[in-house]
């Protein structure tokens, strides 16, 4: 009997989490976070299907579901398999060309999701939307910082919006907790990410390496000095942890950075030493057109280091990265907000790049 009511318990405590968007940055370590993590039973949705080479830490890959999320037929068909799910993080994107074009797909994925859950007789409890900096109109030019949750709206086209105003209606609908975490230029292992920095730095760092020229910082000049943010994978996944369990959480919105800054001038030398090379100041310069006839070249990389093959066109994001890189203001967003409701989280910047980039090494990513 003792064990029949300790099994009822583990039972009664199970919480049940999908993960929409299982292989981005985010998602990747979101995966890694919550394996084998009690009292969570993990669950991951992607258009491509299962994560593979995931740090499980011995435990079991999770379940992962297939589904075109812009597919609203299939979509309900799909997870109606995940109908056990009681707590949802939404980290999906799709790229688009122009900002306004990202809006309706994005906006119709989320909805795809929380109405074929709700269409599916899902206890959902509690979801976590992943936002970002654009709320704040960052790539657009200078904006007021440190940024606050609660500044105002800034005049689209900007999906987060549509997405967040789409979260508080069905939340109103079908009765669940909401979330809004707004990460920044988040760096983690991972390829095939429309927004990955981090891989980026690491191609573009072995192909000057190859070619026998310094790691020249490819942005401008006040990008080089100007106080610059990110967040950690990991930090974002453990603070996705605390959102979905946390009262203080529930009906919030909260930036999420690692909580120090750092500017490019200080960082570049410490990427230059870590691929044992020189660095060399600003030279502005479009890694889209720089790299565009490198194919070659890396390909010749992978199999000389025995690297893994990863097509050239997913390999890194060169537009997001001359995004970055072209940005020559303060990027600051106030991180008060989620410290004073209870998430204590931070990570060193300079830690988080060079242990990624390791990491990446390790796996055979890079040379």
């Amino acid at each position: 009997m003792h064990v029949t009511n300790a099994s009822s318990e583990s039972d009664a405590r199970r919480k049940n989490l999908l993960l929409v968007g299982a292989h981005g940055v985010i998602g990747r370590a979101m995966t890694e976070h919550f394996v084998g993590l009690e009292p969570w039973s993990l669950t991951t949705a992607a258009r491509r299907g299962a994560v593979t080479g995931l740090d499980v830490r011995g435990g079991t890959p999770p379940s992962a579901l297939s589904v075109d999320l812009l597919d609203p037929r299939a979509a309900t068909a799909r997870l109606a398999e995940a109908r056990s799910t009681t707590h949802l993080v939404y980290a999906a994107y799709v790229e688009r060309p122009t900002m306004a074009e990202t809006v309706a797909p994005n906006v119709a994925m989320l909805a795809n999701t929380l109405d074929g859950l709700a269409q599916a007789g899902a206890p959902l409890e509690h979801v976590v939307l992943v936002g970002g900096g654009k709320s704040y109109g960052e790539h657009l030019g200078p904006y007021k910082t440190p940024a606050k949750e609660s500044d105002p709206r800034f005049l689209g086209p900007i999906f987060y919006n549509d997405q967040e105003d789409l979260l508080l209606d069905r939340a109103a609908k079908y009765g669940f907790k909401w979330t809004v975490l707004r990460p920044d230029a988040v760096i983690g292992f991972s390829v095939q990410s429309p927004m990955n920095l981090l891989m980026s730095i690491a191609v573009y760092a072995a192909i000057s390496k190859d070619a026998g020229v310094p790691l020249r910082f490819p942005g401008k000049h006040g990008t080089w000095s100007a106080l610059h943010q990110i967040t950690d994978a990991g930090l974002f996944a453990r603070a996705a942890e605390w959102a979905l369990t946390s009262p203080a959480a529930a009906g919030q919105i909260f930036n999420v950075t690692n909580g120090d800054l750092f500017r490019w001038q200080h960082l570049w030398p410490e990427i230059a030493a870590f691929f044992d090379m020189p660095a060399a100041p600003p030279q502005p310069m479009s890694l889209v057109d720089q790299m565009a006839d490198k194919e070659p070249r890396w390909n010749q990389l992978v199999a000389r280091h025995g690297l893994v093959p990863t097509p050239w066109s997913q390999v890194a994001s060169w537009g997001f990265a001359d995004a970055v890189f072209g940005m020559e203001f303060d990027l600051v967003q106030s991180t008060i907000k989620i410290r004073k409701a209870g998430f204590h989280g931070a990570e060193d910047s300079h830690e988080s790049v060079l242990a990624h980039l390791a990491r990446l090494r390790r796996e055979k990513y890079i040379p």
